[in-house]
């Protein structure tokens, strides 16, 4: 680290003058004179010239002014190179993430993850749903949001930790003749045209998939593989019902939203997917997760 009186002293020669030097760097012009004085003096040799119309650099001075600017650019380039290797060596954790989803669980795990363990980054990368797992796959980041336990978590190379469950529920348009009910029950699914998750997504969709087709055959499913923002217009328009998770209903406010009252109970379970070969860092984050949400104590 250089002297940082060497700031000044550049300034008030590029200047010419102590009062133009002092207004650019905001200090008095006696305090200013002061410091170059001190700076004098531990060098052992005048770096300025006074006369009535402001200051001119000595011979010596000039050779300290070409050398010092050279001293201020490298201790510069040092630092912003050290600050660059420091911020490298910190291992990051990249949790992909979804639009248009309000995460309930990992504000609070991220929080107390980062008081924890300070030396480590928090990287966010948002993927669309459609193409959300596959750069998961693809290992495009680390750990997936809050989300619903699939049928990829059973592969051997991939675990999932649960920390909620959620229910599914009904949305369809407000003006829907279902849409007065308090609750729906799958009696009164009968008759209608529904949306789902297609076979083979998640266990517990597929569990209620085949149980409103053993009590309610003459309902209609129509599959789909993502909750898209089309969704609440086709409710609308083909008088649909969405069968979704609970925790999404602030993700479609146009839909009226019901909890659906089975006489099976269908739970889907929420929480966080990652590598069973990840590196520390992120065993990290799922050891906390674990410990802070009761399905893991």
């Amino acid at each position: 680290m250089y002297d940082k009186h060497l700031d000044s002293f550049i300034v008030i020669a590029e200047s010419g003058s102590f009062s133009s030097a002092a207004d650019k760097l905001f200090i008095s012009r006696t305090a200013l004179i002061q410091q170059i004085n001190l700076l004098e003096k531990e060098l052992g040799f005048q770096l300025f010239n006074r006369h009535n119309k402001g200051v001119c650099l000595t011979p010596s001075g000039e050779y300290f002014y070409q050398e010092a600017k050279k001293v201020i650019h490298i201790s510069n380039t040092v630092l912003m190179r050290c600050k660059e290797l420091e911020e490298r060596s910190r291992e990051t954790i990249r949790i992909g993430t979804l639009p248009n989803f309000t995460a309930e669980l990992l504000p609070q795990i991220c929080r107390k993850f980062t008081e924890q363990y300070p030396n480590i980054n928090l990287q966010f990368i948002e993927y669309p749903l459609e193409r959300y797992f596959k750069n998961f796959l693809n290992n495009n980041f680390d750990i997936t949001t809050e989300y619903m336990c699939g049928y990829m978590f059973e592969d051997h190379g991939y675990s999932f930790v649960k920390l909620m469950e959620d229910k599914h529920c009904c949305g369809m348009s407000p003006r829907h003749p279902l849409a007065r009910k308090e609750r729906i029950t799958v009696h009164d699914l009968h008759g209608q045209k529904i949306m789902m998750y297609a076979r083979g997504i998640t266990r517990a969709d597929d569990r209620l998939r085949d149980y409103i087709g053993a009590v309610a055959p003459d309902v209609q499913i129509i599959d789909i593989r993502h909750y898209g923002s089309s969704l609440p217009l086709k409710c609308e328009l083909d008088n649909l019902i969405l069968i979704y998770y609970s925790m999404y209903w602030k993700s479609f406010p146009s839909l009226a939203t019901l909890p659906m009252d089975m006489t099976i109970d269908f739970p889907i379970d929420i929480g966080l997917g990652y590598r069973v070969d990840s590196n520390n860092a992120v065993k990290q984050f799922i050891g906390l997760a674990k410990s802070m949400y009761p399905f893991n104590k």
